[in-house]
């Protein structure tokens, strides 16, 4: 046997580094099988069309009014928050939010719509926003808000979700400013 200055046959150092190298040379995997049942190297993702790109949340927790309210309307009650978001899942990353509520504190009720960037680390994520549309005030009508949003999530079981969020909604013109931080909880479809 051929040996080096450091006493390792060379062969086997020749032969460990053919078997290494061989490592890197692998296809991309057959896709043998009925149409889309490869997964994978390569493969398709399951079938069933919006499979895990849909998520139905429920959303409570508190809603409290800015101290200042120059416009006049009520803000007195439970200062509590109930809604709901409907989000699409493009990716783990990215996600599309419709969400509404009501403000128990000054009444006011919401429609909004906007992307969510997610830094997911499984099983969490962190997300940050930003939602805008229809803002609803009893005395003063409707105005147009933007929500910036910052949450928190956990993913139980693929399909449970679980977050803490605070979203300030932000009515442009007249309005004020509502605090919300809730909690969420919901199933990915």
């Amino acid at each position: 046997m051929i040996r080096n200055k450091f006493g390792f046959p060379v062969l086997t150092a020749l032969g460990l580094a053919t078997l290494a190298s061989s490592g890197f040379a692998q296809d991309r995997g057959r896709t043998d099988g009925p149409e889309g049942s490869e997964y994978g190297k390569g493969g398709y993702q399951p079938a069933g069309g919006l499979s895990g790109h849909l998520s139905l949340q429920v959303d409570g927790g508190g809603a409290v009014e800015e101290e200042s309210n120059p416009t006049g309307y009520s803000s007195n009650g439970t200062p509590l928050y109930l809604g709901g978001t409907l989000s699409y899942w493009y990716t783990d990353w990215f996600l599309v939010d419709l969400s509404g509520g009501y403000a128990f504190t000054s009444k006011k009720t919401n429609a909004l719509v906007g992307p969510r960037f997610r830094l997911p680390l499984y099983p969490l994520g962190f997300s940050l926003g930003l939602k805008s549309g229809a803002l609803f005030i009893p005395t003063l009508g409707t105005r147009f808000a933007i929500s910036p949003t910052v949450a928190g999530d956990l993913l139980i079981a693929d399909h449970l979700l679980l977050a803490l969020n605070y979203t300030p909604d932000i009515a442009i013109g007249s309005g004020g400013v509502t605090h919300r931080f809730y909690l969420s909880l919901g199933y990915r479809f």
